[in-house]
């Protein structure tokens, strides 16, 4: 019988499960320092917006495939998965910058629906391009416990370990077969990983009370992303950043108010035009991506026991930067597929 042992239970470590539990592998258990409910800055999943757009530049095939594979599963989830609390949601996107050299920002007409590009004597002063769309938003905190409801629905475990030092180590207390790596920045530090290509991506961004907002809202310079996403259950994150320098464990003040600035300038509405001091502020948020060199590791590795031989076969699903839910349902469906390959490819 095979022994699935996922390492990981933010969004990719509990997406990969569900994936492979639907393929009918048994003994699936999800394993993880933190598990959902839990708010430390340890644990990056619970920290995400989350709004289903694609990161993908127009010449990233491999992303914009996984991205388009996940869309039809959120698709799924809003039309006929309430509980999930996945909804439809339309937005618009607009940029203070042109596209570089041989780049396509709008590529993503083929994936979202209901797009249509702003023509450009309607853009905001400022804004060089945008376009309105529509995809799909969840609530955070339902979405990470439905996905728990699906594991042990299914058969399978999600439970709490102490911190390990290995993929070994888990290997040689679980006595897996299957071991799913959904470690995030976790596989920088692993000793039988050590993925130099990692590194940290901090977000800060502060939820609202703003239940009157049913449209995200996105506004880009060449320093600054500012984003608005409603979570369909009254609450709006607004944000952001995407900080590679910055390692500050504490959320920061003075730009907790900067970017509550930038969001009401980009959608007034936010505060019914009646300025920043009217923001109903919930929560200020701060978590570390997993961002990674290269893009995305989806790989498979065979480790063979030197004593009794026995092989293992592991699973590399990390590294998806501010995108993991975005690609979620794509990367796990990827990681079924890698089982059930018998060619081995595993580098850094």
């Amino acid at each position: 019988m095979l022994n699935p042992n996922g390492k990981g239970t933010g969004v990719s470590g509990l997406t990969s499960a569900v994936e492979l539990l639907r393929a009918g592998y048994k003994d699936v258990t999800v394993i993880g320092q933190y598990i959902p409910g839990d708010k430390t800055i340890g644990y990056t999943s619970p920290w995400a917006g989350a709004s289903i757009l694609s990161f993908a530049s127009s010449n990233d095939t491999r992303l914009r495939e996984i991205d388009t594979d996940a869309h039809k599963v959120f698709k799924e989830l809003a039309e006929n998965v309430p509980e999930s609390s996945v909804i439809h949601c339309p937005g618009i996107q607009m940029a203070e910058f042109e596209d570089k050299a041989g780049e396509d920002s709008m590529w993503v007409r083929e994936l979202y629906p209901k797009f249509a590009e702003i023509p450009k004597d309607q853009l905001p002063t400022g804004v060089k391009f945008g376009y309105t769309f529509e995809t799909y938003t969840l609530s955070v905190p339902k979405y990470l416990d439905w996905l728990v409801e699906q594991v042990t629905k299914l058969g399978g475990k999600v439970e709490r370990v102490h911190p390990v030092n290995s993929l070994q180590e888990v290997i040689d207390s679980t006595g897996c077969d299957i071991l799913i790596n959904a470690t995030g920045l976790g596989a920088a530090h692993l000793v039988d990983v050590r993925d130099t290509n990692m590194y940290t991506v901090r977000g800060q961004t502060i939820l609202v009370d703003a239940p009157h907002i049913r449209k995200q809202v996105y506004r880009d310079t060449e320093t600054t992303c500012t984003y608005i996403i409603p979570r369909g259950d009254g609450t709006v994150i607004c944000g952001g950043t995407m900080d590679t320098v910055n390692k500050n464990l504490n959320a920061e003040p003075e730009l907790t108010k900067a970017i509550l600035q930038r969001c009401y300038n980009a959608y007034p509405e936010l505060t019914h035009g009646k300025g920043v001091e009217a923001f109903k502020i919930v929560s200020v948020n701060l978590g570390f991506r997993p961002g990674r060199k290269g893009g995305i590791r989806l790989e498979k590795e065979v480790r063979a026991d030197a004593a009794t031989g026995k092989k293992v076969t592991i699973i590399h699903n990390y590294g998806h930067s501010s995108h993991g839910y975005q690609s979620s349902w794509g990367c796990s469906q990827r990681v079924l597929k890698l089982l059930n390959e018998k060619s081995i490819v595993a580098k850094l």
